[in-house]
């Protein structure tokens, strides 16, 4: 005859449900993302980004500021891009924003009207622009006016990228942003590259001066995109306009050799 346990072992309870695992309050949040609802004693709340929240505050004020303080230098560049080069006065190319979005980055022109078809058409030259990063030096370049090389060398014509920074298509400080073709270059880091906004100026600009290349490009933007902090973004903003004086000395020395050798 079988005896039986005097002192039976209660039935274990269910372990209480949390928002992770309880499916009613699964599809409570999704029904109400976005909104407040009470369900099963939990509240759901709309998720904030308070650290992108700041970002985005930090760069629309500054960029108003700039776009006052600066507006003398945006008409003295408007003024240089129309002179002896009709055309439009804003010059747009395809750039890789954030998570790859393709957006507009925006330049005062420097170049011929149809200056994307100049280079498709001549090979030679776009196997050099392809070989050089992507870019042509200011003094190599036929599709550069007179005034665009100047343009060019103050970096005058990055003025309207502000404007992409008001847009949130572009941040202050960032990786520059790169042409499709180029994402290739950055292989395994090639998410990661694009996981943050592109930037007017950048750590490469600063340390380099824009002009190294790939690998090593990879290694700085990685650098900026690993150690990304406040303090950082203020360095490098200090550091712009010194960086941009040492780039202008630099390219007028390069203008008095070509210079030199055509006389």
């Amino acid at each position: 005859m079988a005896t039986q346990n005097p002192n039976p072992e209660p039935s274990a309870e269910p372990a209480p449900s949390s928002p992770e695992t309880d499916p009613i309050i699964q599809q409570a949040m999704e029904e109400f993302e976005g909104g407040l609802a009470r369900v099963t004693g939990w509240r759901v709340r709309p998720q904030w980004d308070t650290a992108a929240i700041r970002e985005r505050l930090w760069d629309v004020v500054l960029a108003s500021i700039a776009l006052v303080v600066l507006s003398p230098f945006f008409l003295l560049a408007a003024l240089l891009t129309r002179y002896k080069s009709p055309g439009p006065l804003i010059f747009r190319q395809k750039r890789l924003g954030k998570h790859g979005v393709p957006f507009d980055i925006l330049k005062f022109r420097s170049m011929r009207i149809d200056a994307e078809k100049y280079l498709r058409e001549h090979v030679d030259l776009y196997r050099r622009y392809v070989a050089n990063n992507f870019k042509l030096d200011v003094w190599e370049d036929p599709r550069i006016s007179p005034c665009g090389r100047f343009l060019r060398r103050s970096k005058l014509d990055e003025l309207p990228q502000i404007w992409n920074v008001l847009r949130g298509e572009m941040t202050l400080v960032g990786p520059r942003p790169i042409v499709p073709p180029e994402i290739v270059n950055y292989g395994i880091y090639a998410k990661r590259f694009l996981s943050v906004r592109p930037g007017v100026t950048g750590y490469w600009q600063v340390t380099m001066g824009g002009e190294m290349g790939y690998p090593r490009r990879v290694v700085l933007d990685m650098f900026y995109v690993e150690h990304k902090t406040r303090t950082l973004d203020i360095f490098i903003l200090l550091k712009t306009f010194p960086a941009i004086c040492f780039h202008f000395w630099k390219n007028r020395k390069s203008a008095k050799k070509e210079s030199s050798k055509g006389d």
